[in-house]
């Protein structure tokens, strides 16, 4: 199990994101615990890269993100201890499984502009065409 405080440290998701060379982007991804998802209030980690490096900030979670985040990523503290542990390859499993539940907050158009579609479909994740 990995420590709540510990699963939402800065420097460790800005070593995770170069890791994992996630493509450049204009909005960034919220990571949030269950816990705090639930009761609407807590931290809320938001990563991004884009053309000057990797931004990761926590910032007060108050039932809802700026307008800057675009997808939101709600697990407990061992889903995402996971994800930490084992990147993106680990991600899609956890979603089918329901133990990481992606929120995407932007129009996939949005999505598009910002540089995350091809993320949000790694995650397994489509939207309908109509």
């Amino acid at each position: 199990m990995v420590p709540k405080d510990g699963v939402l440290d800065c420097a460790v998701w800005r070593t995770w994101l170069e890791r994992e060379a996630l493509p450049s982007a204009s909005a960034g991804i919220g990571v949030l615990l269950r816990e705090d998802f639930a009761c609407g209030r807590g931290a809320l980690l938001v990563g991004r890269r884009d053309g000057e490096g990797v931004h990761v900030a926590l910032r007060d979670y108050r039932g809802s993100c700026d307008p800057d985040v675009a997808l939101l990523l709600v697990g407990d503290a061992e889903t995402l201890g996971d994800v930490l542990a084992h990147g993106l390859a680990q991600m899609r499993p956890l979603v089918r499984r329901g133990r990481l539940q992606p929120y995407m907050l932007k129009t996939l158009d949005e999505l598009h502009d910002a540089g995350l579609a091809d993320f949000v479909e790694d995650l397994g994740l489509v939207f309908p065409r109509h």
